[in-house]
């Protein structure tokens, strides 16, 4: 079965999920599993590869916060969507940013949104992590025009609307 495949045709949204590491160091990664899991408690997920640079950080973060990225940030989402090693830094100085007050993780002022999240939940989902995050605070000052969108492997922005409902 090629699940990767057949996921492929599937439209998602792309995020940038952000949180420090062990030493205090800010790293980040693109996401497209980004799901909004419960209004009351606000509750969000996203998954991430087990043995991925993201991983061990976000299973002792204290927070972390998640930019839906704009159809103009395509540069920060492959920049974050690169391969690294443990030993590898990430540094977002060149992408308008601010940190969240609650777990000061950084979240991009470019995108068309963006959340802060307490740790909630861990749960094994197999090669994955799913993290559920509890939603603390929400950016007002996020300035971005259209979602970033993944489809068939490449970046797109909005189409045309096809139905007002």
């Amino acid at each position: 079965v090629d699940l990767r495949q057949a996921m492929a045709h599937l439209a998602s949204g792309v995020s940038l999920l952000a949180t420090r590491d062990v030493v205090g160091r800010d790293c980040g990664l693109t996401v497209t599993s980004l799901v909004s899991l419960s209004l009351s408690p606000p509750l969000c997920l996203v998954a991430v590869k087990r043995g991925g640079f993201l991983h061990d950080a976000l299973e002792v973060a204290d927070g972390w916060a998640v930019t839906m990225l704009a159809a103009d940030q395509v540069a920060l989402a492959a920049y974050a969507a690169r391969h690294r090693y443990p030993s590898d830094t990430d540094d977002f100085s060149g992408y308008p940013h601010r940190r969240g007050s609650a777990s000061g993780a950084l979240y991009f002022t470019g995108g068309v949104a963006a959340i802060e999240c307490l740790p909630h939940q861990l749960i094994d989902g197999g090669d994955h992590t799913i993290a559920v995050g509890r939603v603390v605070s929400i950016a007002t000052d996020c300035v971005g025009d259209g979602p970033l969108l993944y489809h068939e492997r490449r970046y797109h922005g909005l189409g045309s609307v096809v139905s007002d409902r």
